[in-house]
Order: structure tokens, then C-alpha cells, then sequence
């Protein structure tokens, strides 16, 4: 009885060296593999706020199509999409930062985002608490939070993409769970 072969899909770096060489339908197989994921990363860096979670993540794969010559072939390709994403964010948040009647909302969010997390504790809704807790923190302490626990990147890929050690992402990891811990528990 013959037995059949299944090619197994291509790698995520076996179709961005072909979106790279301008065989752009290759694409599509990567939108598909990692919208969902690019998406749930920006929601949580947006504390929640899934029209510019959805906004950023096309926005993500705009610049992987416009960029696809900065690709190196045998890169990692998740490394390298999610830097293109922290980019992305980054570009966001600095605009958002430069329009003052959008601080003053930020602001208002920001207490608003202290009240609900109080109100939540009270109702025992420790799930939705946790989160309210992580929108509060910093930026860079959140995005390592989310990069780490709930990306599941190791400590040397976060180093790679924050330009330091697997070791110095630990550290950074570890002080921001301490402040995730100290506002979640206030």
C-alpha cells in the first residue's frame, strides 16, 4: 500500500523571503497566521481598545508589505513582525502624546481605569481586575508583561527586540511584575 506524503505548510520564513522577492500573495498566509495574535498584543498595549488594536495590526502588515526588503532571510520572522508591531505602537503612542486635548482624556481614562479596578476587586472579578491593573502600568513595563506572559516570548527574544540581555529582559520583566503586583494589590 503506497503511503501518501503531506507536505507540511511552509515556515513563517520561507514565505517572507518570498513576499521579500515580491511574490506578495505569500502574504495572506502570514496575515492569517498572525492577525489574531498581533492583535490581542496591541489590545493589551491599548488597554483594551480593540478599534485601534485593529487599526495597528493593519497598520503592522502595511509595513511589512512596504518593508519587506529589511526582512534578512533565516531572521526569525516572529522576532522580526513583532518589532515591526512595537514600532507601530510606538508611532501611535507618540502622536497620541502630541495632541493635548487627547492627555486630558488620557487622564480622565486613567481614572476612570482606578475606579473600575476598585470596583471590580469589590465585585471579586479578579480576572478583570488583573487587567485594569496592567493598563495602569507604564508602557515599557506593560509591553514586556504582555510580550513574556501572554505572547509567550522567552527572556532572549524580548532582550532582542529591547536591544539588551536575556538577562536584563528578566530584570525588566521581574520589576515590572513587582509593580504590576503593588497596583493590582492597592
Amino acid at each position: 500500500m503506497p503511503v501518501a506524503v503531506v507536505d507540511a505548510p511552509p515556515s513563517d520564513e520561507a514565505l517572507m523571503a518570498r513576499v521579500r522577492a515580491d511574490e506578495l500573495d505569500c502574504l495572506t498566509g502570514l496575515f492569517e497566521r498572525y492577525q489574531g495574535p498581533l492583535f490581542g498584543f496591541l489590545a493589551r498595549l491599548a488597554n483594551g481598545d480593540r478599534d485601534v488594536a485593529q487599526d495597528l495590526t493593519q497598520n503592522v502588515f502595511v509595513r511589512v508589505l512596504r518593508y519587506r526588503a529589511s526582512y534578512q532571510p533565516g531572521q526569525p520572522f516572529r522576532a522580526w513582525v513583532y518589532q515591526m508591531a512595537r514600532h507601530v505602537w510606538a508611532d501611535h503612542y507618540q502622536r497620541q502624546r502630541q495632541r493635548p486635548t487627547d492627555d486630558l482624556e488620557n487622564v480622565e481614562k486613567t481614572a476612570a481605569h482606578g475606579r473600575a479596578a476598585q470596583t471590580q476587586r469589590a465585585a471579586a472579578d479578579e480576572h478583570q481586575a488583573l487587567h485594569e491593573a496592567l493598563a495602569l502600568l507604564p508602557a515599557p513595563q506593560r509591553e514586556v508583561l504582555v510580550l513574556h506572559r501572554f505572547q509567550g516570548f522567552d527572556y532572549a527574544e524580548i532582550g532582542e527586540q529591547l536591544g539588551c540581555t536575556a538577562g536584563a529582559a528578566r530584570v525588566k520583566a521581574h520589576r515590572a511584575l513587582d509593580a504590576l503586583r503593588r497596583i493590582y494589590l492597592s
